[in-house]
């Protein structure tokens, strides 16, 4: 990952600044951010994952199914979106809107169960230490989260998608390893969540430093990366998860 920034910064070495130099700005703020954070909410996006051991071939090839079926589930979530959001928007009264928006919300809150609430940070560390969960039900609650999160965008409710995105990702890489044991949990998480995050920002090294994050293992850094090429060419040109405002 160093040597990939540092062929960025070589590919642009026509500017007159150089990357470093672009970086260290928002790199000072981020750490300060991320201080800030650490002092007054203690957040722990660190999932209780067993190690991954020594990467073998097939390892690649299961990386890459897992994140391909995540990017198909979220492509359904980019396909409904603006779809819903037309539907949602003929209502022509922001309160009317919102008020069966947040209807429907609760219907979904209701089926998924409390941890389908809320952004989901917490949330995913209960579904990694829980003992009774079946792949059905972390497929439910992927499903169930997902629909939640193009609701809630649909109908105008303000929010970030990041997290929302992370906590499907850890879902559906659960319910992977649920179903196909052989698979290491560390494998399916980390590619689901690298899929859905890919999907749903389109930014790369968000969804490789997000998946490095709740997965951290240094082991699977290469695996990812090797991973990132077909999830993002298969990506490319891909609607992405907006909806555009109808002024009609």
């Amino acid at each position: 990952m160093a040597a990939a920034l540092i062929f960025s910064q070589t590919l642009n070495s026509s500017n007159e600044s150089p990357l470093w130099d672009r970086l260290f700005a928002p790199l000072l703020a981020a750490a300060a951010g991320a201080l800030t954070t650490g002092l007054f909410f203690h957040p722990h996006f660190t999932l209780p994952i067993p190690h991954y051991g020594q990467m073998h071939f097939v390892d690649i090839i299961s990386g890459m199914i897992v994140a391909l079926i995540a990017i198909a589930v979220g492509m359904v979530a980019v396909w409904c979106l603006p779809r819903l959001h037309a539907l949602m928007h003929r209502l022509r009264h922001p309160i009317l809107t919102l008020g069966i928006g947040g209807l429907l919300l609760g219907i979904l809150g209701t089926i998924g169960g409390p941890l389908t609430l809320f952004k989901g940070l917490d949330e995913m560390q209960q579904l990694a230490f829980s003992q009774t969960l079946t792949a059905a039900d972390f497929l439910l609650i992927a499903l169930v989260k997902l629909a939640a999160l193009v609701l809630a965008s649909a109908s105008g409710f303000r929010g970030g998608r990041i997290f929302p995105a992370v906590f499907v990702g850890v879902a559906l890489g659960l319910m992977l390893h649920a179903h196909v044991d052989a698979v290491p949990a560390a494998i399916t998480v980390s590619c689901a969540i690298l899929g859905m995050v890919l999907v749903v920002t389109r930014d790369g090294w968000l969804s490789l430093f997000m998946a490095a994050v709740v997965v951290p293992d240094t082991t699977l850094l290469p695996l990812l990366c090797i991973v990132m090429l077909p999830a993002w060419l298969l990506l490319a040109g891909r609607p992405l998860m907006i909806a555009k405002r109808h002024t009609d």
